[in-house]
């Protein structure tokens, strides 16, 4: 398969996951019939997404037995592993190539100043100088451009190290040369000795540390193993003096090192490559590849991933090892990917995809994001001002609207689930995440997981959390959600205790102090609205999400923060932690 034809078979794909099951074998059909090598591949890349992920979320999750169904074993594509590999190798060659070449020039240039106390020293130059031109230009060529082809950073490795061999071949036979001229015969010997010892020795550096496949290092290592026997025989061609005087070496190369080397160190190649194979599948999930890890929580563990054949950043969610056969764990984890899947609204964090491996581990994908959260926000940078806090606020709340809509109450609204991320070009653009803890209202289901059980986050929970977790509805996360706007304008949550236990206490029996006694510049009417949103009963709150966005809308510095504060604000910090 040509570059051309990966490319079709990348959009093809693309296309085709986002059709119905039964349309997608006419589509393909339709795209790509002409070019019988695009199509298998575009049939077998389908085949490998529906096998391996389970892109509807399996019904009655709650009842399955503790020993979870593994889903089947499916073979790992080679194609889209081996050029995965082939992007790593890419990588790795050119950096240690550089490693190499830099290596080289301090040798080159150490041995011009032997070659003044040497007693030729005419000789060596002008191939010492040609070495040094070439392993200089294929350096800079590396290091100024990172984008190089593989085919390209292979010819810059055959240039070094066709330099580097003709080099050390020409001063070999020059220095057996010279010591035939002197009849000293033990330099001579020690001289070939060292040649098939240096020779030997740059094999086996080459085929441990150069990524290659066997047959592509058995192909280079071979043929080098004979050059340390041409030189000898070049030099004795040259002068059959050498020859006379190597026929006292009573010990001779019945097996030439270098020979035996370039066995061991294509065995080494094989040996490493295989590896380096093994650990990119036991990095991957279906067809993802993990890069990363970015969080970890009590239920899973968010790494940062790509999928192999889009090439799409993303983040994966993993349930934790430990909880696997936890069918509460299974079924939160489950709820979460389910409920986040009905929502649409932009400020609500996407999911992908979902699945389970083949060794049992369940996970989904949702898009990455660059930037931080809210919590990390206020943690590094202090309490921020009224008119991007409302910002903030505002965007949450819309999420929500569509959210309480469909019949899900959060929970877990806290400001460390809310992220100030960038999406086309804005900034600032807000996503609510994590759903692991959602109430889906109107299911018997969470009979499951215990109907009395308290659920959030202490320092964010509404006081009907804490009495009644069974009654909780969508104006708890609205308490949440001003909690979470006391937190942003003041830099700490509305009660502070020594214990979650106090605090919780305190959700149920405390007023909160006003936001203007520590923080005497909020705006009357923002504090008057977040002030009502902490209310004890949940009657005396807005009655809705899209309530409290009009009240938001009302205060007076609601709109005040544009884009370009967001985008100096954010350039200050060199933009988001993560790329786009």
């Amino acid at each position: 398969m040509n570059a051309a034809q990966f490319k079709r078979v990348q959009v093809v794909f693309a296309d085709a996951i986002k059709l119905p099951e039964q349309e997608r074998i006419r589509f393909i059909q339709h795209r790509c019939g002409d070019d019988p090598t695009v199509l298998q591949e575009v049939r077998s890349l389908l085949k490998h997404h529906v096998d391996a992920t389970l892109i509807e979320p399996q019904p009655n999750f709650a009842t399955r037995e503790k020993s979870i169904v593994v889903a089947p074993n499916y073979e790992v594509d080679p194609y889209l592993v081996l050029s995965d590999v082939a992007e790593d190798n890419r990588q790795i060659l050119r950096r240690r190539l550089m490693i190499i070449a830099t290596v080289l020039l301090v040798v080159i240039l150490f041995s011009f100043i032997r070659l003044f106390t040497y007693h030729h020293a005419a000789f060596g130059y002008g191939v010492r100088i040609g070495s040094l031109l070439v392993i200089w230009g294929c350096l800079w060529a590396l290091r100024t451009n990172r984008d190089l082809r593989l085919d390209q950073i292979r010819i810059a490795e055959a240039l070094i190290g066709g330099s580097t061999g003709v080099t050390a071949a020409v001063i070999y036979v020059r220095l057996m040369l010279d010591a035939a001229a002197r009849e000293d015969t033990t330099s001579l010997i020690s001289i070939n000795n060292w040649n098939y010892f240096a020779w030997a020795l740059l094999i086996l550096i080459y085929g441990v540390f150069m990524p290659n496949h066997w047959q592509r290092a058995a192909a280079i290592l071979i043929p080098i193993a004979f050059v340390p026997t041409l030189v000898t025989w070049t030099a004795t061609w040259i002068d059959d003096q050498v020859r006379v005087l190597l026929a006292e070496d009573d010990f001779g190369h019945p097996i030439p090192a270098p020979l035996f080397a370039a066995g061991l160190a294509t065995y080494a190649a094989h040996f490493i490559h295989g590896a380096r194979l093994s650990a990119f599948q036991a990095r991957r999930l279906a067809q993802y590849r993990i890069t990363r890890l970015i969080g970890e929580g009590g239920m899973g563990m968010v790494y940062e991933a790509r999928h192999l054949l889009l090439k799409r950043d993303c983040a994966i969610k993993l349930l934790q090892p430990d909880r696997s056969a936890d069918d509460a764990a299974l079924l939160r984890f489950e709820r979460e990917v389910r409920a986040t899947a009905k929502l649409s609204h932009p400020h609500t964090i996407e999911v992908y995809d979902y699945g389970q491996t083949s060794e049992g581990v369940f996970f989904f994908a949702m898009e990455l994001l660059p930037g931080m959260n809210l919590r990390e926000l206020v943690k590094t940078h202090g309490p921020l001002p009224a008119a991007r806090a409302i910002h903030f606020l505002g965007e949450v709340s819309e999420a929500l609207i569509e959210a309480h809509a469909a019949g899900l109450v959060h929970r877990d609204i806290k400001p460390a689930n809310i992220f100030a991320s960038q999406r086309g070009g804005i900034w600032d653009f807000t996503k609510l995440l994590d759903f692991g803890i959602v109430r889906e209202v109107e299911l018997p289901e969470q009979e499951v997981l215990g109907r009395n059980l308290v659920a959030g986050s202490p320092s964010f929970m509404s006081p009907e959390q804490v009495t009644s977790p069974d009654q909780v509805d969508a104006r708890s996360d609205l308490y949440s959600l001003a909690a979470v706007a006391y937190y942003l304008l003041s830099g700490r949550p509305p009660f502070v205790a020594d214990s979650p236990l106090e605090v919780m206490q305190a959700q149920v029996n405390w007023i909160p102090d006003q936001l203007s006694v520590s923080q005497p510049g909020i705006p009357a009417d923002l504090e008057a609205v977040v002030m009502r949103g902490l209310a004890k009963n949940p009657m005396d709150r807005a009655s809705s999400a899209a309530v409290l966005l009009d009240e938001l809308r009302c205060c007076h510095c609601f709109g005040q923060w544009t884009q370009a504060e967001a985008t100096a604000w954010w350039s200050g910090l060199g933009g988001p932690a993560s790329k786009d």
